[in-house]
């Protein structure tokens, strides 16, 4: 079977691609039938294939925002690790017990911040170029992904991802802790109060369950607050985790960037349209140690259309994670 995979020519595999069900949760990793959104995947040869998906109208975490007109750029983030990690399992053979581990990733969407959101459903194709496959004794070991990506008819931008792959004994050699006991998991971190919360409405949200910013502090050098670990949370908590996630440092660095920019430019967080992030993964954001986001003061463009911010996330005197968050300005913001 052939199959187009580039982005001008996504329309062509629609016909081909099922967006009548989900996946098999186990093989993105979800515990939740709401948290899946990857509705198909075929492998075109080798090195390529392309996956479906369905964005929801209507999600209480993805389309919790003070301006509800607007797409999630972090819910197509999502949509793309859950296609790569349906591939690693589906095509590339890994087992069910292989741990993923994040390096790096990036999204740019020049497209998204002009985009509706349609009133219903809407399908999103991502087509899917890999290189510098790593294989170990016949196992996927490292693998490094582009991805294009179209929602409804509008080619809005791609993402780029680099992750390795580990099997489950040797994650928990490396994972084991010799003198403190057992690593916690987030189901330890379930309590719903949250002294301290940041203003739903200074990070684009609406309610404060989506909030995960604590006693953020402004001065010249930018805005820093604390992560709070909300480990009942259904989508950033989908199930148990022994350490916080990329995508839960990804939704604290969107905040806090929200957050310097309004400090800076005096402009709301729902006027802003996060459109590129770039983020590198050092080490494991541990759950029981007290974690650091801090923004630096935003660069101030002409005529103030975006900002760029550069998030630092810090843990034990030392950065896990750095990434740089570019927001442009929204219609009518």
């Amino acid at each position: 079977m052939t199959i187009a995979v580039e982005a001008d020519r996504a329309p062509d595999v629609l016909p081909q691609l099922n967006f009548d069900h989900t996946v098999p949760k186990n093989l993105v990793h979800r515990r939740a039938l709401s948290e899946v959104f990857l509705t198909d995947s075929s492998l075109i040869d080798e090195s390529r294939f392309v996956a479906a998906a369905q964005l929801p109208p209507s999600h209480a975490y993805y389309t919790d925002h003070t301006t509800p007109d607007t797409v999630d750029p972090l819910l197509l983030l999502e949509c793309c690790r859950q296609a790569e990690t349906h591939a690693v399992h589906a095509h590339f053979g890994a087992p069910m017990g292989t741990k993923f581990v994040l390096q790096e990733w990036s999204m740019d969407l020049p497209g998204l911040a002009s985009m509706k959101p349609a009133p219903g459903p809407t399908p999103a194709v991502i087509s899917v170029d890999t290189h510098d496959a790593r294989w170990l004794g016949g196992e996927l070991r490292g693998l490094a992904y582009r991805m294009r990506i179209r929602v409804g008819e509008e080619y809005v931008g791609e993402a780029r991802m680099r992750v390795k792959y580990v099997a489950d004994d040797v994650y928990a050699m490396l994972r084991g802790r010799r003198d403190d006991g057992p690593l916690p998991t987030s189901d330890a971190y379930r309590a719903s109060a949250a002294p301290g919360l940041c203003e739903p409405g200074r990070v684009g949200r609406r309610h404060e369950e989506n909030v995960i910013l604590l006693d953020p502090v402004a001065d010249e050098r930018g805005v820093q607050a604390r992560l709070r670990v909300a480990g009942g949370h259904p989508s950033l908590f989908d199930h148990a985790q022994d350490h916080v996630p990329g995508m839960v440092l990804m939704e604290a660095g969107r905040q806090i960037s929200l957050l310097a920019a309004e400090e800076v430019m005096g402009v709301p967080a729902g006027s802003w349209r996060v459109s590129r992030l770039d983020a590198s993964f050092g080490a494991y954001a541990e759950l029981d140690a007290p974690l650091t986001v801090r923004a630096s003061r935003p660069g101030r463009p002409e005529r103030e259309t975006g900002f760029t911010a550069r998030v630092t996330f810090e843990q034990d005197e030392r950065a896990v994670a750095t990434a740089v968050f570019t927001g442009t300005r929204g219609e009518g913001g």
